[in-house]
């Protein structure tokens, strides 16, 4: 059980808090509702460059002090973008709490955004999809999925962007973009560990309590095209391996799948005793791996089976031993021994989070900015326990069995 106390500030931002005195550590985090999907055309990338230029000094911090000021403490920090949001966090000894919530209210009221900031963030970022995506073995792998799957969405560009957006975005527009998302109306402040609340609500007040900024937010969510029939694609790349995407569209986070789903990613190829695993990896040696995934947004999701074939593969015998997977798990069913198996790992996968403050931390962040309830940290686990065999088969029935797909292929050049 979580305990934490929620309330907001007169500027309206949300806080979280969670006393856990154990260890002599806190973790905030602060999230922003604001991600890709929430760029306009012709700025896409422009929330993961924002990622990168709120390190980059502030009102009152020099341009490389967050790290430092951080460092110094014996603390560490650093952020992430996805579609949705955009989330910094910091550990630190708990009687450095000041210092952290200085650091985060001072970005959050004013960062530096120079020219040369600008400019030289712009180049890092480009480097970065350069090295992560365009020149890496299978890293264009998940741009061609969201292009595809998601086409004519807010859903339809991957966070890294474009690269002409990106070198496109001018000062002013990330001064306003600054204003209108990095407000205390768009955001959570969390703090957990080595607390004590009145203390610490005197100490947000303080930091946060006077920051006042824009409530104008884009909110324009696009919904995708539907799929009516199986879309291919196949790309020759610098490879060495082929491998298929096997790609399906399912509901966004918080619906039922959010829980069935990751039961059928387990029992279908999560695990060397899957059944994919063992038919195809093991006994028919048709591919070196498999593995499957969901990926759930705000507004949509993804299931994806991974396979990983040799040079000499044939890729038809492949897609038909998988959709037969498929095809036999909605036909035949689930061994108790397989569901039983399943539901232990994700009870001990759950309680094993919640050993660290970050993981608590993201779990409430979470709760509170998908599903607008942040005491559902305390239920989550038993929707997942309480999933039943029949559940998970009329969720593989419903969104993978014999409904349009994309099937992604990447081929060696050679």
């Amino acid at each position: 059980m979580i305990d934490f106390v929620e309330f907001k500030l007169e500027n309206d931002l949300h806080c979280i808090l969670h006393k856990d005195q154990s260890k002599p550590i806190v973790n905030i985090m602060v999230g922003y509702k604001v991600g890709s999907k929430d760029e306009t055309e012709g700025k896409k990338g422009v929330a993961h460059l924002f990622e990168h230029l709120m390190f980059q000094g502030s009102k009152n911090i020099k341009k490389g002090d967050h790290f430092e000021f951080v460092q110094r403490t014996g603390g560490y920090c650093n952020a992430f973008t996805s579609q949705d949001m955009t989330v910094y966090y910091e550990n630190l000894p708990s009687n450095h709490l000041a210092t952290g919530l200085w650091l985060e209210s001072d970005r959050m009221n004013e960062i530096d955004l120079s020219e040369e900031n600008l400019l030289n963030q712009k180049n890092v970022v480009i480097q970065e999809k350069m090295q992560n995506y365009d020149n890496a073995p299978y890293g264009t792998a998940m741009i061609n999925i969201l292009k595809i799957l998601f086409k004519g969405s807010s859903y339809e560009i991957a966070t890294i962007g474009n690269e002409e957006d990106i070198r496109s975005f001018l000062k002013l527009e990330a001064e306003e973009f600054h204003y209108n998302y990095y407000s205390p109306h768009n955001s959570a402040l969390l703090i957990s560990g080595d607390i004590d609340y009145p203390e610490t609500i005197d100490m947000i007040n303080q930091y946060f309590g006077k920051i006042n900024k824009s409530k104008k937010l884009n909110r324009n969510y696009k919904t995708p095209e539907i799929f009516t029939e199986d879309r291919r694609l196949k790309i020759y790349d610098n490879i060495k391996l082929p491998v298929l995407y096997f790609c399906f569209p399912i509901p966004a986070a918080g619906s039922q799948e959010e829980y069935t789903m990751e039961y059928f990613a387990n029992i279908i190829a999560n695990n060397r005793s899957s059944r994919l695993y063992r038919n195809l990896v093991y006994e028919k040696k048709l591919l070196k791996s498999i593995s499957a995934t969901k990926y759930q947004f705000l507004e949509t999701g993804v299931f994806i089976i991974t396979a990983v074939a040799y040079p000499d593969s044939n890729n038809e015998e492949i897609e038909k031993e998988i959709t037969d997977g498929i095809n036999d798990f909605v036909r035949n069913g689930i061994k108790d021994a397989e569901y039983l198996k399943i539901k232990n790992k994700l009870d001990y996968a759950f309680n094993a989070r919640m050993a660290t403050l970050h993981n608590i931390n993201g779990d409430l962040f979470n709760c509170w900015f998908f599903y607008n309830d942040t005491g559902r940290v305390n239920s989550n686990l038993q929707k997942y326990l309480s999933v039943r065999k029949d559940d998970i088969i009329e969720s593989v029935k419903k969104y993978l069995f014999f409904v349009p797909k994309l099937l992604l292929t990447y081929l060696p050049k050679n």
